[in-house]
């Protein structure tokens, strides 16, 4: 297994993910571009308390930022969250850093936040998604027709899961 750490970004090594950040087509293929006064933006916005029920992780191998894993829409009373998650570019995908991710996120909404239950979702195309929930136990609840536009004008499924991360919070 491989090991990742699930840390707050500093804001240098926020810019550094970002320098390095290459989208993926399958999801979006419009080109990123690094830009400095814009990322210091989003890091002030997403570290710097102004949204509620939202934590945001970097997820680090070797001390460098390969990720970013957000706790999103956290429901204190029905002990329910979203995730997302973001792998830097192609050099770190299909090596189990984002499944590790998600395991040591899945802990931390538990452990720091009392959560019970996980949501993510996912374009129906997205098959390594679709592996990474499967493989982690995660059940499919709803497929949502043509639910996403994509910049071609094509519709694509939305593919929602969830999993039961712990039944200590009842």
């Amino acid at each position: 297994m491989i090991s990742i750490e699930l840390r707050a970004f500093t804001e240098e090594e926020y810019h550094r993910f970002f320098r390095r950040y290459r989208p993926d087509p399958m999801m979006d293929p419009s080109p990123f571009h690094y830009n400095r006064e814009q990322i210091s933006r989003s890091y002030l916005y997403n570290h710097g308390g102004f949204r509620e029920n939202y934590v945001h992780l970097g997820i680090f191998l070797d001390g460098e930022p390969v990720g970013s894993f957000q706790l999103k829409r956290m429901d204190s009373a029905k002990k329910s969250c979203e995730f997302g998650i973001i792998l830097q570019n192609d050099k770190v995908k299909n090596r189990g850093i984002g499944t590790e991710a998600i395991r040591k996120g899945m802990g931390i909404a538990s452990s720091q936040y009392g959560m019970k239950w996980m949501f993510g979702d996912t374009m129906g195309r997205n098959t390594r998604m679709i592996h990474v929930f499967e493989k982690l136990g995660f059940e499919l609840m709803e497929r949502i027709p043509d639910a996403f536009v994509l910049p071609d004008g094509n519709r694509e499924d939305r593919l929602v899961y969830r999993k039961l991360i712990s039944e200590e919070h009842e």
